[in-house]
């Protein structure tokens, strides 16, 4: 009877982080974010910004337009046929209101092919689309022009 009560308060203690609410966080670029000319490496840190404001318990946690730097955790270049670049975000690190820092453990995966989506509709769309056959799409998001959200979801505390 007591090792079934103790397992049975284990796995609530457990459990409880993993049913904690957790925050969306949209985020944009606040950079060129490219792979182009191996502009990007695994360690980089890369300038996004809170699109929205952020509330926790009713309250303002995180302005709209605050700074938020993420680290790239990998780069994949792109290839031939159908093998588009990639780039992975893991860590984001920004301020709240109160001026603490906030580290943010999201992952956010941004895809060559992904991007074409957001590059607006231009005549040779169809063309950047059957060109991956051949070569694997490039990354190149550019801040202002390109309208590209991302979601992170912040742990509430």
């Amino acid at each position: 009877m007591k090792k079934i009560l103790i397992l049975t308060i284990l796995l609530i203690f457990t459990n409880l982080a993993t049913y904690a609410e957790k925050i969306p966080v949209k985020i944009v670029p606040d950079q060129l974010i490219s792979t182009c000319y191996d502009e990007i490496q695994v360690g980089d840190s890369v300038k996004f910004k809170a699109a929205n404001d952020v509330y926790l318990n009713d309250k303002i946690y995180i302005k709209k337009d605050t700074p938020i730097v993420g680290i790239v955790s990998y780069v994949s270049e792109n290839g031939w046929s159908f093998d588009n670049a990639q780039v992975d975000f893991e860590t984001f690190k920004t301020r709240d209101v109160n001026n603490k820092i906030v580290v943010i453990n999201s992952p956010v995966k941004i895809n060559g092919f992904e991007i074409l989506k957001y590059k607006g509709n231009r005549k040779a769309q169809f063309f950047n689309y059957a060109g991956v056959i051949f070569r694997g799409k490039e990354i190149e998001i550019i801040q202002g022009i390109d309208d590209v959200k991302y979601t992170i979801w912040l742990n509430q505390t």
